[in-house]
């Protein structure tokens, strides 16, 4: 089970309980700026860690909320877009998302 905490406009801090240095700080403020994001949206990424406890993780621009799950199997409708930031000066998770525009279900 993953616990979350937001920390800050599109940051949060997640943890796998009972998992030993999981803790991963997520920050999506870079890619939301760098690629000038507004309006509706949902941005996916593959959690960095922890191995074996890895999940789909979800923000949503609407309430700026953040949520893992380990089953992502429907997109019921919308447009997505593939999202890096350059790999070489990134220093914040996740650098690359699958930005979403539609329903999740």
């Amino acid at each position: 089970m993953k616990t979350i905490q937001h920390i800050t406009n599109a940051k949060f801090k997640v943890n796998t309980q009972g998992v030993e240095n999981s803790e991963l700080i997520l920050d999506f403020q870079p890619i939301i700026d760098k690629f000038k994001l507004t309006g509706d949206f949902k941005l996916i990424h593959w959690q960095a860690r922890p191995k074996g406890h890895r999940e789909f993780g979800i923000y949503s621009s609407v309430d700026d909320s953040y949520r893992s799950t380990d089953n992502l199997s429907k997109a019921g409708y919308g447009s997505v877009q593939f999202l890096q930031l350059d790999d070489a000066t990134a220093n914040t998770l996740p650098s690359a998302v699958i930005l979403h525009r539609g329903n999740l279900k």
